[in-house]
């Protein structure tokens, strides 16, 4: 079926709970306290050097989602693929990106399930994982209005919870915890980070939404700015409270640093309600990344890369209902045998690859396929384009040759396993007569 049979029922509002969910999830909450270690009281300072670097990357995807491709799901695989007239480079890209958030997202189900003995002790967090995954996988399917609702609902839920602990803890911030200012010199605040990195990760999802979003080529461009905007400022005073009323070492060994730096200043059940909007901050990430997995294998099987089944629609629901159960199967698997975490650091690179290559493709976007440049309703001048391509490739390239030693052997099996299938979705593709020259002239006729 055609990308045309997905229902268009996600308003602007569903998109900033999705961006905005992804980023201001699980990694504030999980990864905040370990970068503590690193890099000490200067983490708020790190969140905010990551701020020209995400919103760099940020207005590639709005610049690509302002074309007619913007109307598609498949996010940075479109966006580089019609860019070259390149299948394999879209492709392993993506694919490599499939790998880190399938662990992504079995690693939240799984912290999910760890923060539920904050409220009932000595449970098994593979169970409770396992159930909020499947939730969620179900509200998927059920339809695409479903998740919007049920991603605003959990968004509000957090935003109460982050305003409970910003507000008050403003007040009680202890300025000598930042004296001096970087405790373990530029080298840790620089080494935390990759670390912090996992907080930014994601905000890309709000792509795969393009062909279930009302108006996707006007709405998405603007909602990619603002929520990378809003989160970074979310992610700044939460960190700074963080850290200013607990020292350092305290919140690096902690593994529910937001509720125990909130436990210094409100009532115990405050403490409980920032509690419970880091268990919010985990499901609006996993419900936001479940839409991930799905939506590449449903756009790859739409280009005849992967089986054709995975782009079966539920004739009901208007969902692609087989590459979510797929999806799901999957991550409970990774999450009962505890393999996700160790997916999620090998897969991590393919984060870093997929932003590199959507910086390249942004460079030479005026270059090498004017018309699609030319077709952009947010459509900067081509230098500028070329800027902000080259810091985005740039610094993605030194982030992949910053962590390239302790995943290279991983690195290149994830590449050849793509490549792989890649060859062999070809050739099934070749032999049942589909015609990729056509399907790709299709999108350059659409463009122009």
């Amino acid at each position: 079926m055609s990308d045309s049979s997905l229902r268009r029922d996600l308003g602007p509002i569903s998109g900033y709970a999705t961006i905005i969910g992804i980023l201001v999830g699980a990694g504030i909450f999980r990864v905040t306290g370990e970068a503590g270690a690193v890099a000490g009281s200067a983490v708020p300072f790190a969140y905010l050097l990551f701020a020209p670097i995400v919103l760099a990357t940020a207005l590639a995807y709005s610049v690509f989602s302002s074309t007619p491709l913007g109307q598609r799901p498949g996010g940075a695989y479109i966006h580089i693929s019609r860019t070259f007239g390149n299948y394999y480079i879209g492709f392993v890209a993506m694919w490599m990106k499939l790998v880190a958030f399938v662990g992504a997202i079995s690693f939240m189900s799984t912290s999910f399930g760890e923060y539920m003995n904050f409220f009932i002790p000595g449970q098994d967090s593979r169970i409770w994982g396992i159930i909020v995954l499947l939730v969620f996988y179900g509200i998927n399917i059920l339809g695409i209005k479903h998740y919007g609702r049920v991603q605003i609902g959990m968004l509000s839920v957090l935003i109460i919870s982050i305003l409970l602990l910003v507000i008050p803890g403003l007040a009680v911030v202890d300025l000598s915890y930042y004296q001096p200012l970087l405790p373990k010199g530029w080298s840790g605040l620089f080494g935390a980070m990759p670390i912090l990195f996992f907080s930014y990760a994601g905000f890309e999802t709000l792509a795969q939404t393009a062909g279930e979003t009302r108006d996707s080529t006007r709405t998405l461009p603007l909602i990619f700015v603002r929520g990378v905007l809003a989160s970074v400022i979310i992610f700044f005073l939460m960190s700074f409270v963080a850290f200013g009323v607990l020292p350092a070492d305290v919140l690096a060994q902690s593994q529910s640093a937001m509720a125990d730096a909130a436990a210094e200043y409100l009532p115990p059940w405050g403490a409980s309600v920032v509690a419970l909007g880091a268990m919010s901050a985990f499901l609006t990430s996993i419900n936001g990344s479940v839409l991930v997995p799905s939506r590449m294998f449903f756009v790859f099987s739409e280009d005849r890369l992967m089986p054709r089944f995975l782009s079966a629609v539920h004739p009901k629901w208007r969902t692609p209902h087989i590459s979510l159960i797929i999806s799901a199967v999957i991550c409970s698997g990774l999450i009962w045998t505890q393999s996700s975490e160790f997916l999620l650091k090998t897969g991590l690179i393919g984060i870093f690859i997929i932003y590199f290559l959507q910086g390249v493709a942004l460079m030479m976007l005026p270059k090498v396929n004017h018309s699609l440049y030319e077709s952009a309703l947010f459509k900067p001048p081509s230098l500028v384009v070329t800027i902000i391509g080259l810091f985005t490739s740039a610094v993605m390239l030194i982030f992949m040759l910053a962590i390239i030693k302790s995943v290279f052997l991983w690195t290149m099996i994830w590449l050849v396993v793509g490549s792989l299938l890649f060859l062999i979705g070809r050739r099934q593709g070749s032999a049942e007569g589909f015609d990729y020259e056509a399907r790709m002239t299709k999108d350059m006729i659409l463009e122009a």
